[in-house]
């Protein structure tokens, strides 16, 4: 590499430390026009492309670095890993699976089976994901029930059959009963399948765990309880909880809500208050705050911030969600 190129590699990688994809690109474009039979950095350069969303391109340089003949067999290892998540990326998952096919003749590595299974769930292969999902539990000795019962829970919600739909959910529960969204259907399918006192069951035991992570989980959960019971006897599990100084937000921001309707906002900033003193202050709380106050600054201060964090990414969001867009990392996302 002359010294002009190797100026243009240097910042590239400036760049690179600064994730200015788009200008990295511009400086390593330049070192291969100059040294245009380095395949390594030729190779390199469509993974940019891949990162930057220019999958068409990224596909274009590995596949065409994949076909010259003085490709090592290690340089060949990388550039079809390379194209699996070039496809993957770009949503096409069969090309993404042949490539995979294509690199297993050759490499045993276990993530190459996590691969699999990531693919075949985008591809809504529910059952498939999970035998990968197992397959690599197996292999690399890293626990994924998490995936593998949520697996469960997407085949469940394909399910027409109450009965089977519940045996699936019930699985799923076994499988990992940590997973938020496995309990929240499972007890929707108790009560839809007439188990009443199962469902019944099942709400307290997702009070319990203090597996809410919105104040509409609660709500959904009191919705049970309202039709079902006495929905009296759900609202002291909740009081219950805040007197315990749990730490969930939402317990506190359901009970002051709780207060509101009673027309009792002192009780309503009381609760707020004394949940601020021995926890921190989540944005869900605040926000509560300010409308009880009614303090247009505190309003206008929290109104647009978000209430969620991904504890993977730090992507904020300002719902709930079960997958992290980001990083799609499975119930990551956390009261911020």
């Amino acid at each position: 590499m002359d010294e002009l190129s190797g100026k243009h590699f240097l910042k590239g990688f400036g760049f690179l430390a600064e994730n200015n994809i788009a200008k990295a690109l511009d400086e390593f474009s330049s070192v291969i026009i100059e040294n245009n039979d380095n395949l390594e950095i030729y190779a390199s350069l469509g993974s940019l492309f891949r990162k930057n969303g220019d999958y068409a391109k990224a596909v274009h340089i590995h596949e065409s670095t994949l076909s010259n003949s003085t490709l090592t067999k290690s340089l060949k290892k990388y550039v079809l890993f390379e194209l699996v998540k070039d496809y993957k990326a770009w949503g096409q998952f069969d090309n993404a699976k042949y490539y995979l096919q294509e690199l297993i003749k050759t490499d045993k590595s276990p993530v190459l089976t996590k691969f699999f299974a990531e693919i075949h769930f985008m591809q809504e292969n529910y059952t498939e994901a999970e035998k990968y999902f197992h397959k690599y539990e197996k292999i690399s000795g890293k626990d994924y029930s998490d995936w593998r019962a949520y697996c469960n829970v997407k085949t469940a919600l394909k399910e027409e059959d109450i009965k089977q739909k519940t045996k699936l959910l019930e699985k799923a529960v076994k499988i990992y009963p940590s997973l938020r969204i496995g309990q929240i259907e499972l007890t929707d399918s108790y009560f839809q399948s007439g188990h009443t006192e199962r469902g019944l069951s099942a709400v307290n035991e997702f009070i319990e765990k203090d597996m809410a992570s919105s104040y509409e989980d609660l709500l959904k959960m009191r919705g049970y309880y309202y039709d079902h019971s006495d929905v009296r006897n759900f609202d002291e599990l909740i009081m219950k909880k805040v007197s315990s100084k749990n730490e969930n937000p939402f317990y506190t921001v359901f009970l002051s809500d709780y207060f509101i309707k009673k027309d009792e906002p002192e009780k309503a900033k009381e609760v707020i208050r004394e949940f601020v003193e021995e926890h921190k202050p989540y944005k869900a709380i605040l926000k509560r705050y300010s409308r009880i106050k009614l303090d247009k600054v505190l309003i206008n201060t929290f109104i647009n911030d978000p209430e969620y964090i991904c504890e993977k990414c730090k992507t904020t969001y300002n719902e709930y969600y079960t997958l992290c867009a980001n990083c799609k990392s499975l119930e990551t996302i956390k009261p911020l």
